[in-house]
């Protein structure tokens, strides 16, 4: 049976990356404009994608969406630069290249400047070990970062350029199948602010429906985690964490009587599966983030 749910997500990364590594600056207003209106409703297969391509937002993409329905900014929640160290084998530095990009995209989304610098350095540490330091090679990246420190706007637009930038080298040397990799660390690492904040946050009205709508983001993920061009990494526990993660999210009550209820308009889980897919979502980002 095909399961589809009605989500807000925003439109394909490619209509956001205005700006590209070898041609003009995008203009502020035009770039933060786009991001503003790119909001559309699609009903997107939960478990289902193309055969060959499928599409992965990024990690400024996914905090947005969050961002909008009132996820605070948590100090000491994200995954703390020290820890990146920890990451030695190729597998945990792929992932967690994902993590703090989420970390840094949350940060940044919340005027949290000064630790979105701390992160931009850590991620530039991380390509180069995991063969994109080409990606941050130019030093106009962090220059431009300093300069635009206090200005949000200008910040949003650099982590798009940063963006576009690994997109266009991984395609350049055939690297396309491990952006699923970094972007489970990603979709981990936000669902755990997310899931954190819901906890935590005495104003839990419209976070809750955000995080349900991530699930639909899942079942790419998983797809591309199977990219046969992806076995060198011993990615089996992270696919069968978040496809039990995907099983355990079918299987709730909720989710039957809304797929089951054509009129149903939002999917909102109950405080007991929330907490249950929250749990699996911390363990999954503690066995990532612990290296």
């Amino acid at each position: 049976m095909t399961r589809r749910i009605k989500i807000a997500v925003m439109a394909s990364a490619s209509l956001l990356l205005l700006g590209s590594c070898g041609g003009s600056e995008p203009d502020d207003n035009q770039v933060v404009d786009s991001i503003d209106t790119l909001e559309e409703d699609f009903d997107v297969d939960l478990f289902e994608s193309p055969e060959v391509d499928y599409h992965l937002p990024s990690p400024l993409q996914v905090a947005s969406i969050f961002k909008k329905s009132g996820l605070e900014y948590n100090t000491g929640v994200t995954n703390s630069a020290d820890n990146s160290g920890n990451y030695n084998d190729e597998l945990s530095q792929h992932l967690n290249f994902g993590v703090y990009s989420a970390d840094m995209a949350y940060c940044v989304l919340n005027e949290q400047a000064n630790e979105g610098r701390i992160y931009l350095g850590v991620i530039s540490t991380l390509a180069a070990e995991i063969g994109m330091e080409a990606v941050f090679a130019n030093e106009d990246l962090m220059d431009r970062f300093e300069l635009n420190i206090e200005d949000k706007d200008s910040i949003e637009i650099l982590m798009i350029d940063i963006h576009e930038r690994t997109e266009e080298y991984m395609e350049e040397n055939d690297m396309q199948h491990q952006s699923a990799v970094h972007f489970a660390g990603a979709w981990t690492e936000g669902m755990y602010l997310g899931v954190y904040d819901y906890e935590h946050n005495g104003s839990k009205e419209g976070l809750g429906a955000q995080i349900t709508e991530q699930m639909a983001i899942l079942g790419n993920i998983i797809k591309g985690l199977k990219d046969p061009r992806n076995d060198g990494m011993e990615l089996g526990w992270v696919v069968t964490d978040l496809e039990n993660i995907q099983s355990t999210f079918d299987s709730f009550g909720s989710v039957s009587a809304y797929y089951e209820d054509e009129s149903a308009d939002e999917l909102t889980l109950s405080d007991e599966e929330y907490s249950t897919l929250g749990e699996l979502i911390k363990a999954l980002r503690s066995k990532i983030t612990n290296g």
